[in-house]
């Protein structure tokens, strides 16, 4: 009888995990994957703007070294990798920034942009809309 109990318990225990681990992981996937996709919208903090899209980091690449060239920056460096593409590049007025272009998937990636030493907003999305423009 006791034996019975226990494996009752026990039973019960492991049948309330999964049922716990089943409706607390069921919305992960879909949020994972439109995040991924680009779902969410531009974010800045901290001298920080960031933006997921639907493009691979090669287009994404191009489309900002077409962007910069329009804004008439200067490109100081430009390294593109598989997963990532670092362009650093300067305004006419000399201010430096990044354009980080990391993967999310084979075709969406995170546009990073980061301006000067304490940021710009208006820059960093004025060098987003432009590579956006390009895409």
């Amino acid at each position: 009888m006791k034996n019975n109990i226990s494996r009752w318990i026990f039973n019960s225990f492991l049948g309330i995990f999964l049922i716990g681990v089943i409706l607390t992981t069921q919305g992960c996937v879909p949020l994972l994957v439109g995040a991924a996709a680009g779902a969410g919208g531009v974010s800045y903090v901290k001298g920080i703007t960031e933006k997921n899209v639907d493009y691979s980091v090669k287009k994404v690449h191009k489309a900002t070294l077409k962007a910069l060239k329009k804004l008439k920056c200067f490109i100081s460096s430009d390294e593109e990798k598989r997963h990532l593409a670092v362009v650093k590049a300067e305004f006419k007025d000399g201010k430096k920034f990044i354009v980080e272009i990391k993967a999310l998937t084979e075709r969406a990636s995170k546009i990073i942009v980061k301006t000067g030493v304490l940021g710009s907003e208006e820059r960093s999305r004025m060098v987003l809309n432009a590579i956006e423009k390009k895409l």
